[in-house]
C-alpha cells in the first residue's frame, strides 16, 4: 500500500525578509508545494539602541498572521521556525519572540551564526548532484550577517559567521544618499578586512566549487540577467553591475529590475560579494536554488542535531 509522504514547512525570520517553504520529498528530491516571501527589512529597523521599533514589530506580526493562515492550508507533519541575525542581536527580541510564537503556534529557534551556516550548507548539499567528495564552499549574505561553510557531501568541515550584512554596510557607507566610487571601494575593503584570519580556511586550495545560497545572492543574479549581464556570477559581471549602480547613484540611468529594492542595499550587497570573491579568489560562483529553508527541511527529515548549541 502506497503512503503519502509527509509535508514539512520551514519558516525563516530573516534580517531582510520572512521566507516560508512548504514541501514534500518524492524520489529523494524536494518538491515545493508552497512558498511565501515578505521583504520586511528588520535589520534596517534597529534603532540606535539596537531595538526593533514598535512599527517594525507590528509589521512583522501582521506578516506572521498571514503566514499562520497559509500554514493552515496544509496537513503538516512538522514545522520548524528559525530566526537569524537581527533577532539574535535585537535588545528587545525577548518581547518579540514570545509574541511571534503565540501568533504562529510554533516555537521560534534563534540560530547562532554557525548554525545558520551549517543549515544553509545542508540545504545546498541536499539538492546537489556532484560527486560526494567534491569540496564545496557555500556563501550566504543577509541583512545582518554573512555565513561561510565548507564541506564534502553532507559533512560540514568548517564554518564561519561574520558580523557583515547588507543593512549594516549600507548604513555605514551609503547613508544620506551617498553612493559613489570612493564609498564603494571602502565597503569592499571593509568586507575583505572582516574575513581576516578566516581567509586561508576557505581559500582556493581548500575547495573545488563555490556556491552562493541566499536571497541576496539570488537577487544579484537576477539583476545581472535583467541588465544584460546574464551568465555565471563572476567578478567582471559584478563590477559591470556595480558600475551601473554607481552611475544611478550619481544621477544616471536606473538599473533595470530594481523594483522595490533600494539602491543602497543593492550596492552594499555588491560590495560584500565582490569583497568575498576577491579575498577568497573565487573566479565563478554557482547559484543553486536551495539554501537555508531547504536546510531546515532537511534537518526536520533527517533528525540532524544541526540546531544544537
Amino acid at each position: 500500500m502506497s503512503t503519502t509522504p509527509p509535508i514539512h514547512a520551514a519558516l525563516v525570520l530573516g534580517s531582510d525578509s520572512f521566507r516560508l517553504l512548504v514541501g514534500v520529498v518524492e524520489d529523494g528530491a524536494l518538491r515545493p508545494l508552497d512558498s511565501f516571501h515578505a521583504p520586511l527589512r528588520l535589520a534596517a529597523a534597529l534603532d540606535a539602541q539596537g531595538c526593533l521599533s514598535p512599527e517594525a514589530m507590528d509589521s512583522a506580526f501582521d506578516c506572521l498572521r498571514t503566514i499562520r493562515a497559509r500554514l493552515s492550508d496544509h496537513a503538516l507533519a512538522a514545522v520548524r521556525v528559525v530566526a537569524t541575525s537581527t533577532l539574535r542581536m535585537a535588545r528587545n527580541s525577548h518581547l518579540f519572540l514570545p509574541a511571534a510564537q503565540q501568533l504562529l503556534g510554533h516555537p521560534v529557534h534563534v540560530l547562532t551564526g554557525e548554525q545558520e551556516a551549517v543549515l544553509t550548507y545542508l540545504g545546498v548539499a541536499d539538492g546537489a548532484t556532484h560527486e560526494p567528495d567534491t569540496r564545496t564552499l557555500v556563501l550566504g549574505i543577509g541583512g545582518g550577517s554573512t555565513q561561510l561553510a565548507l564541506g564534502t557531501g553532507r559533512h560540514v568541515q568548517k564554518v564561519a559567521s561574520l558580523g557583515l550584512g547588507t543593512s549594516r554596510l549600507a548604513l555605514t557607507f551609503f547613508s544620506g544618499g551617498r553612493i559613489d566610487a570612493v564609498s564603494f571601494a571602502a565597503a569592499i575593503a571593509s568586507t575583505r578586512a572582516k574575513l581576516g584570519d578566516e581567509t586561508p580556511a576557505f581559500g582556493p586550495g581548500r575547495r573545488d566549487r563555490a556556491c552562493g545560497a541566499s536571497g541576496t545572492i539570488h537577487t544579484l543574479a537576477r539583476l545581472l540577467a535583467d541588465n544584460d549581464l546574464a551568465g555565471p556570477i563572476t567578478r567582471t559581471r559584478l563590477e559591470s553591475l556595480a558600475s551601473r549602480a554607481l552611475d544611478q547613484g550619481g544621477g544616471g540611468a536606473a538599473l533595470a529590475g530594481l523594483g522595490h529594492l533600494r539602491l543602497r542595499d543593492v550596492t552594499a550587497a555588491l560590495a560584500i560579494l565582490l569583497g568575498l570573491m576577491e579575498e577568497l579568489e573565487i573566479e565563478e560562483l554557482e547559484v543553486p536554488k536551495t539554501g537555508l529553508r531547504a536546510g531546515v527541511l532537511a534537518e526536520l527529515r533527517h533528525g540532524r542535531a544541526a540546531l544544537a548549541a
